[in-house]
């Protein structure tokens, strides 16, 4: 069902609350203060995972200016030769970025692949 029946503590019911179900292929992370990613893609190579879009919801009220975690899009560096890179792909140009706010309720999405 979709409605889970929660128990108080003095063991009388709770109010009924929804049950929150995930696809085993999604990921759902939390992340503490001062947490953070290094540069890096979703996918080196089109074929090293099989995510297609990356979908992120922020949902911290408590954000504040300041507070880091911020996303960073960087921009992408084409090599020399006009090739690739050795994982497949351009590299990330680190003087050219966008950084995107945590505001809850934002939504961000991109293609994973690209």
């Amino acid at each position: 069902a979709l409605l889970a029946r929660g128990t108080e503590a003095d063991g009388s019911e709770a109010l009924d609350s929804p049950s929150l179900r995930v696809h085993p292929h999604v990921m759902a992370a939390t992340y503490r203060k001062g947490a953070e990613y290094h540069v890096h893609k979703d996918s080196y190579n089109g074929t090293d995972n099989q995510r297609m879009l990356t979908i992120l919801l922020y949902i911290n009220d408590e954000w504040r200016p300041g507070d880091a975690g911020e996303l960073r899009i960087h921009g992408t560096a084409v090599p020399l030769d006009g090739g690739k890179t050795a994982s497949g792909g351009a590299a990330p140009d680190e003087g050219r970025f966008v950084d995107v706010a945590p505001l809850s309720g934002r939504l961000v999405m991109f293609r994973s692949r690209e």
